[in-house]
């Protein structure tokens, strides 16, 4: 086959640019949402919404936050510094969402210092960006409930579930991919049993921890489990919830089985489905809650939410095609 034939050429085309939105897209694609009338939180609130926020996602969060906010806004907003946020951005947030906490990284890291004290914990919470989204919300949280969120995701209509949640609280929650077509560099390989990258890579810490949770949980005394499709862009459970003595314990055992991949990507995702799975939190449903991959992505539209996880983020446009119909409504 012709190396150069649409049918190679386009799909690394695609991706090619994917890669580069993702890298550069972000004030091109939703710096729109500067120009939207500001929502304001309320740090009184019961619940409170964290996100771990990055410089170059600044305008997707503030389209991803306010996408929700329009529909309620009766909620304490923490937005986590990566530690690449400027001054800039945090004045632009706080413009935005007025009432709402920045957490600075510099004074995260000190606090958990002093508040946690543990040198192993605080190795792991360094280690990977993403562990923010395990360890901050309960460092810093006064509200009874949490709820975590990622920077690339719509809220496209009424949550009530949620919203309901929020309210009166109830069973911790989490969204979920259904399946999905991994792209596969053999042509006469068409995806097989779709699954996540996750279950396709036999090394991702997330596959080898699952396989032997019967072993972790005897060592442990715990009850762990892990529903699959568990992705922690979008989950919600009681203020308590995540324990620094339980997650010390299974780290630090997992470290001694798994090494130095409890400090790579997927590794939070991981250690979240471990705590909420093993603790009965329910999956939300999927065509409402969705992961947006090349499979669901007719649906997208009409669903709740939507999570444009990295490796389909660009797939068809859609994502900044619904966030441009995000921000038209939010001008209104």
């Amino acid at each position: 086959m012709n190396a150069f034939s649409p049918e190679n050429y386009i799909p690394r085309m695609m991706h090619g640019m994917s890669r580069v939105l993702n890298k550069y897209g972000d004030g091109v694609l939703f710096r729109a949402v500067s120009g939207t009338p500001p929502i304001p939180a309320n740090p009184r609130a019961e619940t409170g919404i964290h996100t771990a926020v990055p410089h170059r996602y600044l305008f997707a969060y503030l389209t991803a936050i306010k996408s929700f906010l329009r529909y309620y806004a009766d909620v304490a907003v923490y937005v986590h510094d990566d530690g690449s946020l400027r001054e800039e951005d945090k004045e632009l947030i706080r413009a935005h969402v007025p009432g709402a906490q920045v957490i600075d990284r510099a004074w995260a890291d000190q606090a958990f210092a002093d508040q946690v004290g543990d040198e192993f914990l605080m190795k792991v919470r360094k280690s990977y960006t993403s562990y923010l989204k395990l360890f901050d919300p309960t460092l810093v949280s006064t509200h009874q409930r949490i709820i975590i969120v990622d920077t690339d995701v719509l809220f496209l209509n009424h949550p009530a579930a949620i919203i309901e949640w929020a309210q009166n609280g109830g069973t911790a929650w989490y969204h979920r991919s259904g399946p999905w077509i991994k792209q596969s560099p053999n042509p006469g390989n068409t995806g097989g049993d779709a699954q996540s990258p996750a279950v396709a890579q036999p090394t991702h810490i997330q596959h080898m921890v699952v396989q032997r949770i019967p072993e972790i949980n005897q060592a442990l005394h715990k009850d762990f489990a892990f529903v699959p499709g568990f992705n922690s862009g979008f989950i919600g459970y009681d203020h308590g919830t995540v324990q620094y003595s339980d997650l010390k314990a299974l780290l630090t055992h997992l470290y001694g089985m798994f090494g130095d991949r409890i400090f790579r990507w997927g590794s939070e995702q991981t250690m979240h489905g471990l705590v909420l799975c093993g603790k009965g939190a329910v999956a939300l449903p999927l065509d409402e809650y969705m992961v947006y991959t090349s499979l669901s992505s007719e649906k997208a539209a009409q669903a709740t939410f939507v999570h444009f996880i990295g490796e389909f983020r660009y797939h068809r446009l859609q994502y900044p095609r619904l966030a441009a119909k995000v921000i038209r409504e939010l001008k209104r």
